[in-house]
This record gives C-alpha cells, sequence and structure tokens, in this order.
C-alpha cells in the first residue's frame, strides 16, 4: 500500500500595501502606493480616467 503525506503551510499575512492574485496555477504578489500628498480623491482621478477613456473612445 503506498502511503501519501502532504505538508499544510499556515499562510503568512501579506504586509500592508499589498495584496496577493491567484490566477490558474500562479500567484500574483501585487504591491500598491498612495501618494501622501496627493490633491485628488479616487473619485476624483477614476472620473477622470473614464472621461479620458470616451474622450479617445478607448473603451
Amino acid at each position: 500500500m503506498e502511503q501519501t503525506t502532504q505538508t499544510l503551510t499556515t499562510p503568512q499575512p501579506t504586509p500592508a500595501g499589498t495584496f496577493s492574485v491567484k490566477i490558474e496555477n500562479t500567484t500574483y504578489v501585487v504591491g500598491v502606493h498612495f501618494s501622501q500628498t496627493a490633491k485628488d480623491t479616487l473619485e476624483d482621478k477614476m472620473k477622470r480616467l473614464m472621461l479620458d477613456d470616451v474622450k479617445t473612445a478607448n473603451f
């Protein structure tokens, strides 16, 4: 009779400003950075990006 063993690992907490995404068999660790001196809010930035896309027909 063949015996198989499995090794269980405890997930490590990810540092602040990073997250991981698993796509198929690959796990990507993504780091994000936010400027502390930015004047735009997230809403302002998203509106500007969407307007730029509409103006250039990039959708």
